[in-house]
């Protein structure tokens, strides 16, 4: 049963993901469809795994009760990953392609005219979906059925591949490669603190930090 219900989160998770990359491709590729699409998306994969599974509550996938120390914990490195962030920016502004950065965002319906709208969405909502289907969803659920290696391994890659399907545009290809790599680090260490916390507030907090900072450095190409 729990191989079965691992190969039902696996199936449904990456079909929500290649149907969300392929929207990048079709006309309706502008931020407010693409967001509304991963709204919808996230939300009824986790909702559709339950129904097919017949275990458990969404309760019980994303709000589990937390570890108090490890989320304190996590709050404090959420600011570290805050100032590291700018501290990486300085390092590589050098390769970055301001030009194409821009006309990127412009190309999703971004611009200086919504682009605080756009943070408040990007920083409170969009993480929370990722948190919840990538972190609560997707590794926590399969890590507490006892694939532990497999929870970690595949739940990093999708985020990964997931991110770098998005902004393959804005970067250069060594840089995109460079990203992709890192991405698969980042998931692995969200992962860790969801595993230390036991659910996805810890995760949450951090990667609220790191998207506020790289929101501040895309508010310095836009405007």
């Amino acid at each position: 049963m729990e191989k079965r219900n691992t190969m039902l989160i696996t199936v449904f998770s990456l079909l929500a993901c290649i149907a969300h990359g392929a929207m990048l491709y079709t006309p309706f590729n502008d931020y407010l469809y693409t967001s509304a699409a991963k709204f919808i998306l996230f939300m009824l994969c986790p909702i559709v795994y339950l129904v097919f599974s017949k275990k458990g509550t969404l309760r019980e996938l994303f709000f589990s009760k937390g570890d108090a120390k490890s989320m304190k914990y996590s709050f404090l490195f959420g600011l570290i990953v805050f100032v590291a962030v700018f501290i990486g920016f300085v390092i590589i502004r050098p390769w970055l392609d301001e030009s194409m950065i821009v006309d990127a965002m412009a190309n999703v319906g971004i611009t200086s005219n919504n682009y605080i709208f756009v943070i408040m969405y990007y920083v409170i909502v969009n993480v929370a979906l990722e948190e919840l289907f990538f972190r609560g969803f997707i590794f926590l659920a399969i890590y507490r059925m006892g694939y532990k290696y497999y929870a970690h391994i595949y739940s990093s890659l999708l985020f990964a591949i997931y991110h770098v399907a998005i902004m393959r545009y804005g970067v250069a290809p060594a840089l995109l490669l460079l990203s992709t790599v890192g991405l698969i680090g980042v998931g692995f260490l969200f992962n860790e603190i969801t595993r230390r916390c036991n659910n996805v507030a810890g995760s949450y907090a951090v990667h609220v930090c790191a998207s506020l900072a790289i929101s501040i450095v895309g508010f310095y190409f836009i405007n």
